[in-house]
């Protein structure tokens, strides 16, 4: 009896320890996922701040007279929008 309970005690150990690295190793790919999504977070803050400068710009070619200039840019600031949209709804989904 003594001997099995010998035998089997570091077994158990053995299995315990394989589910606490199972678990560690699950936190780590949690841990990356989040960072990832922060990133994606931050570039979606990029686009919004590029969007913001493209709409200064427009304002400044309207101010000048250059319409063609201007409808271009508040294109571009429209389109940066929609991409930071896209990577907080993708952040967001992680």
């Amino acid at each position: 009896m003594k001997r099995a309970i010998l035998i089997a005690a570091p077994l158990a150990f053995t299995l315990a320890a394989c589910d606490g690295q199972a678990e560690a190793v699950g936190e780590e790919i949690d841990d990356v996922t989040e960072a990832q999504a922060e990133v994606i977070d931050e570039q979606a803050e990029l686009a919004e701040a590029q969007a913001d400068l493209a709409e200064e710009k427009a304002d400044v070619a309207e101010e000048r007279g250059d319409a063609a200039d201007a409808a271009g840019l508040e294109q571009k600031a429209e389109d940066l929008e929609q991409k930071a949209d896209n990577l907080e709804d993708k952040a967001d989904d992680m």
